[in-house]
């Protein structure tokens, strides 16, 4: 009896290594996966606050020098982040009320294996804020 119940033990102790051996890839590849978009979100929030940030600081009479190098700043702890690029509209000199746009792009790199057959060598965001000029320099 002994014999047989040890027997039936190691068919099951072999099965479970081989679902395992099945399971153990989709189980990876689906946490890299949520590990993959975390990063991609994270950036997109920071893009999107960048730009809101340097639109508050355009709208409040800063120079375009200042608010490349403010946003510039916020997206530099972004992990994965490259390729940034600011633009301000109207370049320059701002007319108070009117409205000033800032937009920020970056890429996000892809850093799990397959998923840039999917979504290429990395993730392109875009984000645009437009505010009222309340201030503008020189007392206009």
């Amino acid at each position: 009896m002994g014999f047989l119940l040890n027997k039936l033990l190691k068919k099951q102790q072999g099965q479970a290594i081989a679902e395992m051996a099945l399971t153990l890839p989709i189980l990876l590849f689906i946490l890299l996966g949520i590990i993959q978009f975390g990063f991609i979100f994270n950036s997109q929030i920071a893009v999107a606050g960048a730009a809101r940030e340097g639109a508050r600081l355009a709208a409040v009479g800063a120079p375009d020098a200042e608010i490349t190098a403010a946003v510039e700043q916020i997206l530099a702890g972004v992990a994965l982040l490259d390729n940034q690029s600011t633009s301000v509209t109207p370049a320059g000199t701002r007319t108070f009320g009117e409205p000033v746009t800032v937009e920020v792009a970056a890429s996000t790199n892809i850093v799990v294996p397959f998923f840039d057959l999917v979504l290429g060598d990395s993730f392109n965001h875009t984000s645009s804020s437009t505010m009222r000029v309340e201030f503008v320099q020189g007392g206009s």
